[in-house]
Formats: structure tokens, C-alpha cells, sequence
């Protein structure tokens, strides 16, 4: 299934916190947070795809008004040993440049639908039982009020080394 820009948009709003999955992580129960606000354009939605974004929980004015969104993720010990980089799960799109520089990490997201081009670049920092980042991403396209900027911050704390039900 392809995915256009709304979904794009929806992925690079949940890339932010996989920016800190990779094993430099402790194993256990984490608090994320994350936000993405557009600074240029934004989204034209149709009313169809409105309707069902609504339907699946997600309102587009808090998605990308900069409203933060938090959830709890569940950070498995085999998880933790893996050391790799953000999987980004989409055909459309791939992780360039991304590497780990000490307790640093900096990646490049590209994505192509059809005609239209996204990048993005995005950093975290880990110390110890939490993370931060930011994110930047830009394209043009005529459903995002054509050239668009979104900018994005993310965090994290560990809560524990024991999961409960309450975590993704």
C-alpha cells in the first residue's frame, strides 16, 4: 500500500522517538513524548481522509499543531543488545547518513511519492535514563499547502525495568 503525504506527515511525526530505539537504550518501560508543528504550509485535507483519520483517534490540529503526544514503550532486553538504527517501515522512504557519535545520534530521512520529495534530518542525545531530539523535515507538496516545513522535538525517560500493560 502506498502511502501519500498525509501519511509521510504521520510517519515523521512517529520517526522521532525511534531516533533513540537503538540498543544505547536501557531495557525496560519508556515515557515518550513527542511534537511536530508545521512552520510553512500544512495539511489540505480532503474531507474522506479527515473522516477516517478521526475515526483511527487522530486529530490532525493537535497532530500537527504542535501538540505533544505521549506513550509508553516497552524496550525488551533483546532489543536493547541489538545495535542498529531506526527502521523508518516505509517503502517510500529510507534512512541515510545515520550514525552514533558517543552518546549522539544524527539520521537523514528521504521519501519520494510520485513527484513529490521529502527530507528530513533528525538528532537525539541519550544521557543515562532519558533522551532528547529534534527533528526537521520539508518538501513540497499540493496537499501540505505546497512547500511546507514541519519542525519537531522528542523525548524520553526510563520508568523501569519491568514492563506493564500499559506500555505499546
Amino acid at each position: 500500500m502506498r502511502r501519500g503525504p498525509i501519511g509521510i506527515c504521520c510517519l515523521a511525526v512517529l520517526v522521532l522517538p525511534l531516533a533513540a530505539n537503538a540498543a544505547h537504550r536501557k531495557p525496560g518501560l519508556w515515557e515518550i513524548t513527542s511534537s511536530m508543528r508545521f512552520t510553512k504550509g500544512g495539511p489540505q485535507i480532503p474531507p474522506e481522509a479527515l473522516a477516517q483519520m478521526k475515526q483511527h483517534g487522530m486529530d490532525p490540529a493537535r497532530m500537527f499543531g504542535g501538540a505533544p503526544r505521549t506513550f509508553r514503550q516497552c524496550l525488551t532486553p533483546e532489543e536493547a543488545a541489538r545495535d542498529e538504527n531506526p527502521q523508518i517501515g516505509n517503502k517510500d522512504c529510507t534512512l541515510q547518513n545515520a550514525a552514533w557519535s558517543g552518546n549522539t545520534f544524527h539520521g537523514e530521512m528521504m521519501c519520494h511519492h510520485g513527484t513529490n520529495e521529502t527530507h528530513g534530518t533528525f538528532t537525539g542525545t541519550l544521557n543515562g535514563d532519558s533522551y532528547t531530539g529534534s527533528t526537521h523535515v520539508e518538501g513540497t507538496n499540493p496537499q501540505l499547502g505546497g512547500a511546507f516545513v514541519m519542525e519537531g522535538a522528542f523525548s524520553g525517560k526510563w520508568l523501569g525495568p519491568t514492563c506493564g500493560k500499559d506500555a505499546d
